[in-house]
């Protein structure tokens, strides 16, 4: 089988009020793209970009508010509502045009893709245009939709890259269900990729370098102290973030007056602190 998903590209995070979520991301060490207006479906965002480890895709945290309802398309209206948190995975196709009908003979009913530029306003330096072939959403036990750049480079900058908290990469997407190995089967089959058990009771799979991990409740909390959201249906939890160094981000943590549990190998971050989501950071070769 060809492989149509090249990458778990970046996390779409619902926020209520964008300048106050990047403020929040601030504290934490992040370092944030400026705003982007993308007026044709009546949203914006910021995001937090790091480094892609998988050639043609991205790597970033995606903060997305509504600026105009009435704009906004049908599919993303589920995606864009309730409490704040990751709401989709958006993974990355390196042609969507030919994956969208494979994808949908095997049983994953995506629209034709849709063709999106929109102008990125560059402080001190004028516009730029990302464009993307975008798949919305689909029912599935956890959201997620497909993308394909066309000038992915416009997101890869050096100096949104460099974060004070020496963030590098989004190693994985969290997330728990009451059926961790019948939700981590849907993302498998879609891959085209054997998933796994890892080591701390969670399923495992990912399409290139970025993982799917679902936990059952218990093993969630056991492993990171919080008791997952409510509910009987999978759902997204948080991601996990290698950084350059646990000491120096103890120190800038401290310094911002944020709350984190520390232990010798990972800091974890509630979800009062990110917008609703935990945040497992790692030091990078760990």
């Amino acid at each position: 089988m060809s492989q149509d998903i090249d990458e778990l590209d970046h996390l779409l995070t619902y926020v209520h009020d964008l300048d106050a979520a990047a403020q929040a991301y601030q504290r934490l060490g992040f370092r944030l793209t400026p705003l982007s207006d993308i007026t044709s479906m009546g949203i914006v965002n910021r995001l937090i970009p790091m480094r892609p480890r998988t050639p043609g895709a991205a790597n970033f945290i995606e903060l997305m508010a509504i600026r105009d309802a009435n704009r906004l398309p049908e599919a993303m209206r589920p995606v864009l509502s309730g409490s704040q948190g990751i709401k989709s995975m958006v993974m990355m196709s390196g042609d969507v045009a030919s994956a969208q009908p494979r994808l949908v003979e095997r049983g994953y009913p995506f629209a034709p893709p849709a063709h999106v530029s929109r102008e990125w306003v560059i402080p001190g330096e004028g516009s730029v245009w990302p464009e993307f072939d975008v798949m919305l959403p689909i029912p599935a036990p956890l959201p997620f939709n497909v993308c394909q750049y066309h000038n992915v480079e416009l997101y890869l900058r050096e100096d949104w890259l460099e974060h004070p908290n020496g963030a590098q990469h989004m190693l994985a997407c969290l997330a728990v269900s009451s059926d961790p190995a019948a939700t981590i089967d849907y993302f498998a089959r879609l891959f085209g990729r054997q998933a796994r058990q890892d080591a701390n009771g969670g399923h495992a799979v990912s399409p290139g370098a970025t993982e799917l991990v679902v936990y059952d409740g218990q093993a969630f909390e056991e492993r990171y102290g919080f008791a997952p959201e409510p509910g009987t249906d999978a759902r997204f939890a948080g991601y996990r973030i290698a950084v350059r160094s646990l000491a120096g981000l103890h120190v800038l943590l401290d310094a911002n007056q944020v709350a984190h549990q520390n232990t010798p190998d990972r800091i974890l971050v509630g979800p009062d602190a990110a917008c609703g989501n935990l945040i497992e950071f790692v030091e990078l070769g760990a």
